[in-house]
């Protein structure tokens, strides 16, 4: 049995309404059974839009899970595609405030750690595979705020493959952006890709 963990997001300041909250939960509901079908376990956590707290919630998360994979969802609110990252930096902006109105306390994620971690999913393969459901973008800015930082920290905590994907504010009239039901298929997508590739592979047996 593979164990996936999916993470979405909370409300923050410009974003009283978070579509990874709507996604991750339709995500279960509509997947989830399939995916146990495929001896993939699919677990869902919210992490709370709090520099200081998404650590903890993160570790907390990954000690019960103990996933094999993880794929973190996160509003971007200017972009109109979904947008699969390539990599974190170990930065954080100290101008924006989070959910709970503070800010960060340092420029750096971990002042002691790289410049950037890579993402360890097959990027190109998830982005093919999700553009079937809607319009998605390989990005290599994954922004300075509380999902760079989740996604860095993961990625020094977990072997398996790690993804962030941002996502755009739901759809309201018009066609520049997907609607909810093409970015849950987008996710199940991308979370089948990974887990798959989290699989062991085991040599044939002799003759």
């Amino acid at each position: 049995m593979i164990h996936l963990l999916v993470t979405a997001f909370g409300a923050f300041p410009g974003a009283p309404s978070n579509p990874t909250l709507a996604i991750a939960r339709e995500l279960e509901r509509r997947h989830g059974k399939r995916l146990a079908r495929l001896s993939i376990a699919l677990h869902v956590r919210i992490l709370p839009v709090r520099f200081a707290d998404v650590e903890g919630a993160l570790m907390a998360a990954l000690d019960a899970v103990r996933p094999d994979v993880v794929l973190h969802l996160g509003l971007a609110a200017r972009r109109t595609p979904l947008c699969v990252e390539l990599r974190a930096l170990n930065r954080l902006g100290i101008l924006r405030p989070d959910a709970g109105r503070a800010f960060a306390a340092s420029r750096a994620v971990d002042p002691g750690a790289s410049f950037q971690r890579l993402a360890t999913w097959p990027a190109r393969r998830i982005r093919v595979a999700m553009d079937r459901s809607a319009v998605t973008r390989l990005s290599i800015d994954a922004g300075d705020y509380v999902c760079n930082q989740t996604l860095f920290l993961t990625l020094a905590s977990i072997r398996g493959p790690v993804g962030f994907i941002h996502v755009p504010r739901l759809r309201k009239g018009g066609r520049t952006r997907p609607g909810l039901g093409r970015m849950v298929d987008a996710t199940a997508a991308a979370a089948l890709v990974m887990s798959i590739a989290a699989r062991p592979v085991f040599p044939a047996p002799r003759a």
